[in-house]
C-alpha cells in the first residue's frame, strides 16, 4: 500500500522547499533571462559564469544528480539575487540532500527570516539546535513547522522525543497520540511509543506498543523486527524474540542482521539497546521517514531526511545503508560506493553492502573490480554461496563462460545437496555450459533446475529450445513449450520457441501463427524475425519471407548469422527441408 501518496504534494510544498513565489520575490525575470543561456554546462566553474547561466547549469546538474555541483551553481546565482525565494529554497534542498549541513543551516536562517513557516528550513534549524543541545531553540523551530504534509508527521514525533528528554512522560505520549489514527502511520506511532516508553523505564507500556506496531504492520519490516526483538530479549521475552526472528527469516533467509540476532538470542547472549536516548530517537524518526519516502519514490526528500538523521547520529549504520540505497536508485554509482565504503567492515551489514558495491562497479563497467569484490566476499565467508552466484552471473553476462562455470561450480560445492531456492544457480550454470558446448552437463543442470522448481517457464524454454536446435526430443520439447507459453503467454522468446518447434516438425501453419505473435511481442529481435522469415517461406509467402530476413539483418544479428541470412535473401530456403 502506498502510505505517503496523499502527503507528497503537501510535503514538497511545506517541507521540501518548493517555490513560494506568492510569499516573496518573483523569480520570473531571472528565469526568462536564464532561458537565453541554455548552452551552459553543468561541469563549468560556478564562479565563472553569469547568474542566469549558473541557475540553468544548476538545474542541469540537479537533473544529472550531481547535487554538490547543482548547489554550488545555485549559490552562485543566489549571490546576485540573495532574496530570491526560489533560489533559496532550491539551494536548501540541494545542500541538505548533499549533507552540507553548515551551508544548509546558513541558507535556512535566511529563509526563516523571509518565511518563518518554511517547513524544511525549520526542520534543518531544529536539527542543528538539537545537535548543539539547545532544546529551547529546537522547540521554537518545530512549533513553526506546518501542520500539513510531512512536517505534520516529523514535528510531533520530534517534539515528543524532546518531552522524553525532559522527562515529561505524559507530554511525550500526548504529542504522538494523533499519529496513531493518521492513515498509514499506525506502525510509526507504535514503534516510537514503544521506544519512548522503553527509555522512560516503562517496559509494560513499551511491550504493548511494540505488539501494536507488529500487529498493524502485518509483515513487519527488518527494522521493526530488529527493534522489537531487541526489546523482547532485554525484557524477559527471549522466546518471543526468537519466534519473531524465525518468522522474518522464513521469508527473508539471507538477512544476516536478523540471523545474527537469532543466533545471539538462542545462545542466551546479551542484547544492548539499539536506541538509547532521545537524540537517537529523533534520528530514528528521521530515518524511518526517509525510508518511507524512498519506498514511495520521493528520493530527493528521502535523501534530506537520511542526511539529517546522520547529522544527529553519525554512527547510524542502517541510515548509511539507506543513503547508499537511495544513491543507487538515483544511478549515482560512485556516490553510492562511497556511502557503502563508510560502513564498518565488522557491521552486520558489511556482507550485503559488499554485494551492492559489486553491483555498482558492474554498472560502471569496472568488471574486474566487481569480480575482485565478489571474490573477496567469497573468501571472507567460506560457507556462503551468494557472492559466487553473483560472480558467475557477472561473468556469464560478459560471455566469459568458462570463468562463470568455475564460479558456479564453487557455489554448488558450498550449497551441498540441491535446494529449491537455488534452482536458478543450476539454470544459469546450464546456460554457461551449453554455450561452452558441454551439453551433457548443461542438460543435467536444466533438469535439476526443473526438479527443484517444476514448470519454471524460463528453464523449460531454454531446455526445449536447445533440444530443438540439437534435433532431440521434438515431441517432448513441443509439450514443454506449449506449457511454458500457457504460463507466460506474453513472453516473445518463449512464444518464438514454440513456433520454432512447430517449424522444425514441419507444422508450418502453426509455426507462422506463433512466430507472428512472437514478432509482435519482440519486434526488435533479429532471431525471431529470421525465424518468421523461414516460416513464411515454407508456406509460400516468399516476398514476406525476404522482408523478414532483411528486417533481421537491419537489427544487427550475430556476425556468424549475417552470411546465412544474406544467402536466404538471395536464394531462399532449400526446396527440401533438412530440419528434421
Amino acid at each position: 500500500m502506498r502510505l505517503l501518496a496523499p502527503l507528497l504534494l503537501a510535503t514538497l510544498g511545506a517541507c521540501a522547499g518548493a517555490p513560494e513565489v506568492a510569499k516573496g520575490r518573483s523569480p520570473g525575470g531571472l528565469i526568462l533571462l536564464a532561458a537565453a543561456q541554455s548552452s551552459v554546462r553543468s561541469d563549468a566553474d560556478p564562479s565563472a559564469g553569469s547568474p542566469y547561466g549558473s541557475y540553468l547549469a544548476g538545474l542541469h546538474a540537479g537533473r544529472e544528480r550531481d547535487l554538490s555541483a547543482a548547489a554550488d551553481f545555485m549559490l552562485h546565482a543566489l549571490s546576485y539575487d540573495p532574496g530570491n525565494q526560489l533560489l533559496l529554497n532550491r539551494s536548501l534542498l540541494l545542500l541538505t540532500g548533499d549533507g552540507r549541513h553548515e551551508d544548509a543551516a546558513e541558507i535556512a536562517q535566511r529563509i526563516e527570516a523571509l518565511n518563518p513557516s518554511n517547513g524544511l528550513a525549520a526542520l534543518v534549524l531544529a536539527v542543528e539546535a538539537i545537535k548543539r543541545g539547545d532544546i529551547t531553540q529546537a522547540e521554537t523551530r518545530l512549533a513553526a513547522m506546518p501542520a500539513q504534509g510531512l512536517s505534520g508527521i516529523a514535528a510531533p514525533v520530534m517534539q515528543a522525543w524532546i518531552r522524553v528528554l525532559e522527562g515529561d512522560d505524559a507530554g511525550a505520549m500526548a504529542k504522538i497520540a494523533p499519529l496513531r489514527n493518521k492513515n498509514g502511520f499506525g506502525v510509526f506511532h507504535g514503534l516510537h511509543a514503544a521506544l519512548m516508553n522503553d527509555i522512560l523505564g516503562k517496559p509494560d507500556q513499551a511491550r504493548a506498543s511494540f505488539d501494536q506496531a507488529l500487529e498493524a504492520a502485518g509483515q513487519a519490516s527488518l527494522r521493526l523486527v530488529w527493534l522489537a526483538g531487541n526489546f523482547y530479549e532485554r525484557q524477559g521475552g527471549r522466546a518471543r524474540a526468537i519466534e519473531l526472528y524465525e518468522t522474518f527469516l522464513a521469508s527473508s533467509p539471507n538477512s544476516s542482521i536478523i540471523a545474527a540476532a537469532l543466533a545471539r538470542a538462542r545462545a542466551g547472549g546479551q542484547a544492548r539497546p539499539v536506541v538509547s536516548d532521545a537524540t537517537q530517537g529523533i534520528a530514528e524518526a528521521l530515518f524511518n521517514l526517509a525510508s518511507l519516502l524512498s519506498q514511495e519514490g520521493a528520493q530527493d526528500v528521502g535523501l534530506v531526511h537520511v542526511h539529517l538523521a546522520l547529522r544527529l547520529k553519525p554512527s547510524f549504520v542502517i541510515a548509511k545503508v539507506l543513503l547508499g540505497e537511495i544513491l543507487q536508485d538515483q544511478n549515482r554509482s560512485l556516490a553510492a560506493i562511497d556511502a557503502y565504503r563508510d560502513i564498518p567492515s565488522d557491521s552486520p551489514f558489511s556482507w550485503m553492502v559488499g554485494l551492492r558495491i559489486a553491483e555498482e562497479l558492474e554498472r560502471l563497467e569496472r568488471i574486474d573490480d566487481a569480480a575482485a569484490e565478489l571474490e573477496s566476499l567469497a573468501a571472507a565467508e567460506p560457507k556462503r554461496a551468494d557472492s559466487l552466484i553473483k560472480l558467475g552471473n557477472l561473468l556469464r553476462n560478459r560471455e566469459r563462460f568458462a570463468e562463470a562455470v568455475s564460479a558456479y561450480d564453487r557455489a554448488v560445492e558450498r550449497i551441498g545437496a540441491p535446494q529449491r531456492r537455488f534452482w536458478s544457480l543450476y539454470y544459469f550454470r546450464g546456460i554457461a555450459l551449453e554455450r561452452l558446448s558441454l551439453w551433457t552437463r548443461a542438460e543435467r543442470d536444466f533438469l535439476t533446475a526443473l526438479e527443484l522448481e517444476p514448470e519454471q517457464p524460463f528453464v523449460m524454454n531454454y531446455l526445449a529450445y536447445s533440444w530443438i536446435e540439437k534435433k532431440l526430443h521434438f515431441d517432448k520439447a513441443k509439450g514443454m513449450l506449449a506449457r511454458a507459453v500457457e504460463l507466460r503467454p506474453d513472453d516473445g522468446f518463449i512464444v518464438d520457441s514454440l513456433g520454432w518447434v512447430y517449424f522444425r516438425l514441419g507444422e508450418y501453419d502453426l509455426g507462422v501463427k506463433y512466430l507472428e505473435r512472437a514478432v509482435e511481442l519482440r519486434p526488435q529481435d533479429p532471431v525471431i524475425n529470421d525465424h518468421l522469415g523461414d516460416a513464411y517461406w515454407r508456406v509460400g509467402r516468399k516476398q514476406e519471407a525476404r522482408f523478414q530476413w532483411r528486417r533481421s539483418l537491419s537489427l544487427e544479428p550475430k556476425a556468424d548469422e549475417v552470411p546465412k541470412i544474406e544467402t536466404k535473401i538471395e536464394k531462399g530456403l532449400a526446396d527440401k527441408p533438412k530440419d528434421i
